[in-house]
């Protein structure tokens, strides 16, 4: 399941991470951390009328007080995202982090996963 690929890839920044939203019920955020989203898993082919791969569709949010690392660190999940069979669907964008002295960048990540047919 891509779940533990993506996890994989967050647990390489060094970085906290959690789920989006999660963070609402946990009190003080750390300084810098990563969230993330299954947006949606489409099967996209068939063969068979039977789902031959299925599209992970996960959208990641980086939020930091430190402007000054706010694409790199982005740059950096890219290039590890790449590496685990992610597809970015474009390049990172800037968001409004809702928390007073925070700043954030999301991007949407696709994983093409292989069914099993039997």
């Amino acid at each position: 399941m891509t779940w533990e690929a993506l996890e994989q890839v967050l647990e390489a920044t060094g970085l906290e991470y959690a789920r989006q939203g999660s963070y609402a019920e946990a009190g003080e955020l750390p300084a810098s951390f990563w969230t993330f989203w299954n947006v949606e898993t489409p099967e996209e082919a068939f063969y068979d009328d039977i789902p031959t791969r299925a599209v992970w569709r996960w959208q990641v949010y980086y939020y930091t007080k430190d402007p000054a690392t706010l694409y790199s660190a982005m740059d950096s999940l890219l290039a590890g995202a790449r590496e685990a069979g992610f597809v970015p669907e474009g390049r990172a964008w800037d968001i409004d982090a809702g928390e007073p002295g925070y700043v954030g960048r999301t991007v949407r990540l696709a994983y093409m996963e292989d069914l099993q047919t039997t």
